[in-house]
């Protein structure tokens, strides 16, 4: 099946199943050619890569040196923060990732569910180009939309003299944003890698991999960075066998708890 004529599916759990059953090799080789056929000319990873982690760290550099007066209370809003993002994250992945909404919405649906679902399975999570970031990062402009989306938040927490509050609080958004990235495209790497093979990326790499299943992606893992609110929201799912590294298999969950509503 092409990726055009999953354009109009209504996917729920039992209609992800369906489609799936068409995620062939050969389908998925077909559309990996289109994706990459369809790039401009001028479409470059490498600086697909560096610009959210430039943009990102230099926002986080300029936030700690505008800082002032700082309170040692003032540095709860770390904790709190990175708390909040994987929060959203989870929200975001299972609500607008791997659901069709309304209006701008409905492309970010297109983009993942369809799409990079359908070109990275369980078995076949490497990418085979380096183009093929332009379908695992977020588009180069969806960092400066983050941070666009909380300058009123932020404006409102100056305006209120708490400025210290609202600089920590973007400085530890935009860092979770490059974390996200990064680690995002460190699972879509050859599992040899340099990166591949280090041990707490081959746990997370996992843990997202089960998530690429088809008949696991709409409700299992849906944290990418840390599986925190996976395990809150009984999300988390681990097969029996899966590597966990020894430092982790203490504290990891076993698999498949009943999803909460």
């Amino acid at each position: 099946m092409e990726a055009t004529s999953l354009k109009h599916e209504n996917i729920d759990d039992l209609e992800a199943r369906r489609i799936s059953k068409d995620w062939t090799l050969e389908g998925r080789n077909q559309l990996r050619d289109q994706i990459l056929s369809a790039l401009p000319g001028w479409y470059s990873p490498l600086a697909h890569f560096l610009f959210p982690g430039i943009f990102g760290v230099a926002t986080v550099v300029v936030c700690c040196l505008l800082l002032r007066d700082l309170r040692s209370i003032e540095l709860v809003t770390i904790p709190i923060t990175l708390l909040l993002s994987n929060a959203i994250e989870w929200r975001a992945h299972k609500h607008v990732l791997h659901k069709r909404g309304p209006g701008p919405l409905a492309m970010l649906f297109e983009r993942h569910t369809p799409m990079h679902h359908r070109l990275y399975t369980y078995e076949t999570m490497e990418i085979r180009d380096w183009r093929e970031l332009s379908m695992v990062l977020l588009p180069w402009f969806g960092i400066v939309s983050i941070l666009s989306l909380q300058l009123p938040l932020l404006g409102l927490a100056l305006l209120l003299g708490f400025r210290n509050v609202a600089l920590l609080f973007m400085a530890t958004s935009m860092f979770y944003t490059v974390m996200y990235e990064w680690m995002h495209m460190a699972y879509h790497l050859p599992k040899d890698s340099f990166i591949g093979r280090r041990p707490l990326i081959r746990w997370l790499a996992e843990h997202h991999a089960r998530h690429h299943d088809p008949k696991l992606m709409q409700r299992w893992n849906m944290n990418v960075t840390v599986p925190l609110w996976d395990w809150l929201r009984g999300t988390y799912y681990r097969a029996p066998g899966v590597f966990v590294p020894t430092r982790l298999r203490a504290s990891s969950s076993e698999p498949a708890r009943a999803e909460s509503r």
